[in-house]
């Protein structure tokens, strides 16, 4: 009940129309940052793909071909699990 008086108190629509923006305005970014995030994660695929050990062509040591940038999206992955 007395949360029904406030919406009559002088300015409570701006305030409203306000906070209605400024969520709208974080969605979107979040939205916006979430599709270009899973970009990159299409593009690490690819590491994915990659023979995990390699001679090298040179020495014929062996060396780990491992892209670091999976670790990063492997991260980022669980706190997006987080997120739900």
């Amino acid at each position: 009940a007395k949360n029904e008086l406030i919406m009559f108190a002088p300015g409570a629509k701006r305030i409203v129309k306000m906070y209605n923006r400024v969520a709208q305005a974080l969605m979107t970014y979040e939205t916006m940052w979430h599709q270009a995030w899973m970009k990159g994660v299409e593009k690490s695929k690819a590491g994915l793909r990659a023979t995990l050990i390699v001679r090298h062509p040179g020495t014929g040591k062996l060396l780990v071909n491992f892209d670091k940038d999976i670790m990063r999206l492997i991260r980022e992955s669980k706190f997006m699990l987080r997120l739900d």
